[in-house]
């Protein structure tokens, strides 16, 4: 491969790590964001409103995008050691 194609794709894995640096900053937000417009309850009192109520889906959607962002840094940490020669 060309000098020219490891730039370009130095600089695709340089995107997808600012990308991964922001999903990992803001990504939890998201689900938050999605319980606030939808009236789920996001204050727990007690283990019976958590399982009665749509709270725990907030929990689950907030691991996953924590899970989410824990795969995208590994993945830019494979793609960069695999550049390196």
């Amino acid at each position: 491969m060309t000098d020219a194609g490891h730039k370009q794709i130095r600089q695709r894995i340089a995107l997808l790590e600012r990308a991964s640096v922001l999903f990992d900053r803001f990504g939890v937000s998201v689900p938050l964001a999605i319980a606030f417009l939808n009236r789920w309850p996001t204050e727990i009192k007690s283990y019976q409103d958590l399982v009665t109520s749509s709270a725990w889906k907030v929990f689950l959607s907030c691991a996953l995008y924590e899970l989410a962002a824990f795969a995208l840094r590994r993945a830019v940490s494979y793609a960069r050691a695999g550049l390196d020669p």
